[in-house]
């Protein structure tokens, strides 16, 4: 039987008009994909029509973008934003438009490469018996909980009722998605309470993938539609071509209702995911058509990741603790300093082959060689930058208190090496290794990071005698942690930050070639201080603890590697033969409780 789409999406409209005309306030999740524009153009047409009520009453159109989002979908995402801030503007509609990203220490790069933190696959994403994505909870739902809060407080103080999420989850998606939808009993006709606590509507709940490309059909053919169109023809067309080539180009694309319709179930998401298994195969598939083959090593970077998953060879032995009897576990554990730098190296490397093919492409371009067409005309830009000079920053600070960084400005260097020596490094096809269980070789004695070489970690004797004269401002010469031991000088924010226009600066202006080799003679640490005491990197208010614990923690192996002139491979190998068994080390404890994971909270 056939379904007619213009009563779906009047009923759709009615329902989320009822609610405006209740007080409440419609904020939609924009993803880009087809279910939410779908749901985001009902949206629109229902505030439009209810704008009379309450004209200077704010809805909203929210987005997170996780920084490694596939580019294609991302930059079609910003497309359609300013399309439909456009929109709004030029017709007096009252909406906000937000866009959200991850903390900083939580983002990809700075997370993987910076602190070690393996990426999430199908095999780690298991916990209790139950499939959870610590990385989706990390660079979507918690950003967009933070901006959802802001937006209620600001909105319960100009009196409105309360804010409703309009999703664009439908039942026919998938078996898992459905179940999730009925235990959170999502509705389309009723704004249902969820356990968070917020009011959520589903007005597409029990759409067809077909009634959404239908509806997207009428969408690319204005004429067809009841109400004017947000977004232009093209647009759609556009959206209709991404999910064309992410499924072997047998994706059905509508441009009117009597176009061809066919299954689509191409799902874009990040860029390097793993969780969706072996292969991405709308990625695959994107990557054989020419005007996406840029793409490609997007591709390759995320088997790669896939790939050395169970290579404990490429993980860190020391432990991230300290018992209460004074040692730390030697197991594998996070990516290590070989695996961490590698992976810089490659994504850097993406970066500038990036801007190379950008530069060719529109000479190209200018030369008559490639017709001046749009799709040619924005691939003379380059369409994605992976590790920014803020990212960089970051990376660096953690870098530079790890055991194994060899001097001073670890990551810059290699940002030096890749951006102005012009190396480039290919990304390895990797055999992937079968699972296997992790070996605990055992419990290194440590102290409290001062048993056999003392550690001071983030504390700067130079900057004590110097900054009181290079800072006479400053409110003291030296700063102390929470838990009272003494460090370089430190501002706090709300976050882990990094003054995005200082790195900038200091990346692309300042760190020229005779900086690079004047730092190689420095010990790490000093530019984990360096940043802290220029303000460029501010910590999280009232964890420098924890910072001071991750630095003492580098400079202690690090010395110790030093006072014992072992190799970093060498000292490896005498964490383990020198750690005391499982069993001893539970005699030693005696019943006492270990500390807190130091890099857990990061953020």
């Amino acid at each position: 039987m056939e379904r007619d789409i213009f009563k779906m999406m009047e009923a759709a409209i009615a329902t989320m008009q009822s609610y405006i005309q209740r007080g409440y306030v419609l904020a939609n999740g924009l993803s880009g994909g087809k279910d939410s524009t779908c749901v985001m153009v009902l949206m629109l047409e229902a505030i439009r029509r209810s704008a009379h009520l309450f004209p200077d009453r704010r809805h909203y159109i929210t987005s997170a973008d996780t920084t490694i989002e596939n580019p294609v979908m991302q930059n079609h995402l910003h497309a359609v934003l300013d399309e439909v801030e456009a929109y709004a503007e030029g017709i007096g509609l009252p909406i906000e438009i937000h866009s959200v990203r991850p903390s900083l220490a939580s983002q990809f790069v700075v997370s993987t490469v910076g602190r070690g933190t393996l990426v999430r696959t199908p095999e780690n994403g298991v916990r209790d018996g139950k499939r959870t994505r610590a990385c989706a909870d990390d660079w979507k739902v918690r950003p967009q909980g933070r901006l959802r809060a802001m937006l209620e407080r600001g909105a319960q103080a100009s009196g409105v009722r309360e804010i409703i999420s309009v999703i664009g989850n439908r039942l026919d998606e998938s078996a898992s998605r459905s179940a999730a939808m009925l235990d959170r009993s999502e509705q389309a006709g009723i704004a249902t309470r969820q356990a968070a606590g917020t009011l959520s509507l589903s007005p597409i709940r029990d759409w067809t993938a077909d009634d959404v490309w239908t509806m997207l059909g009428c969408l690319a053919e204005p004429s067809s539609l009841p109400f004017e169109s947000p977004l232009a023809p093209a647009t759609i067309t556009t959206l209709s071509e991404i999910y064309r080539s992410g499924n072997g180009g047998t994706c059905g694309v509508v441009l009117g209702e009597s176009g061809a319709r066919a299954a689509c179930g191409s799902r874009f998401g990040c860029a390097f995911c793993c969780v969706s298994g072996d292969r991405d195969k709308s990625m695959e598939f994107m990557v054989q058509e020419t005007e996406h083959a840029h793409l490609r090593p997007l591709n390759d970077f995320r088997n790669y990741l896939l790939a050395i998953q169970w290579d404990f060879s490429r993980r860190e032995l020391v432990g991230r603790t300290i018992s209460k009897a004074g040692f730390t576990r030697i197991q594998a554990d996070t990516y290590g300093w070989q695996e961490r730098v590698a992976m810089l190296r490659m994504l850097l490397s993406i970066d500038a082959n990036e801007r190379d093919r950008a530069e060719r492409h529109s000479g190209e371009v200018a030369q008559g060689r490639l017709p001046d067409a749009d799709h040619n005309r924005n691939l003379c830009d380059p369409q994605f930058e992976f590790v920014t000079p803020q990212q960089l920053v970051a990376i660096d600070f953690f870098l530079s208190m790890h055991h194994y960084a060899p001097h001073a400005f670890p990551a810059l260097a290699i940002w030096h090496d890749v951006n102005v020596l012009g190396r480039r490094y290919l990304i390895p096809v990797i055999e992937p290794m079968q699972k296997t269980g992790v070996t605990l070789h055992g419990w290194y004695p440590v102290g409290q990071y001062d048993r056999d070489a003392p550690a001071d970690g983030l504390r700067d004797y130079d900057a004590e005698q110097w900054n009181r004269y290079l800072h006479p401002n400053r409110p003291g010469q030296y700063a102390r942690t929470t838990g009272g031991e003494r460090t370089v000088y430190f501002e706090e924010s709300a976050q882990f930050e990094v003054d995005a226009e200082a790195a900038c600066a200091f990346v692309t202006c300042s760190y020229d070639t005779a900086f690079m080799l004047n730092t190689q003679h420095h010990d790490a640490i000093e530019s984990a201080r360096y940043w802290l005491n220029e303000g460029v990197v501010r910590l999280p208010a009232g964890m420098a603890q924890r910072y001071q614990e991750m630095a003492k923690r580098g400079q202690y192996f690090s010395r110790l590697a030093r006072r014992m002139n072992l190799t970093p491979r060498e000292l490896d190998d005498y964490l383990v033969s020198h750690a005391i068994s499982d069993a001893a080390h539970t005699a030693e404890l005696a019943g006492s409780i270990a500390q807190p994971d130091l890099f857990s909270i990061a953020a």
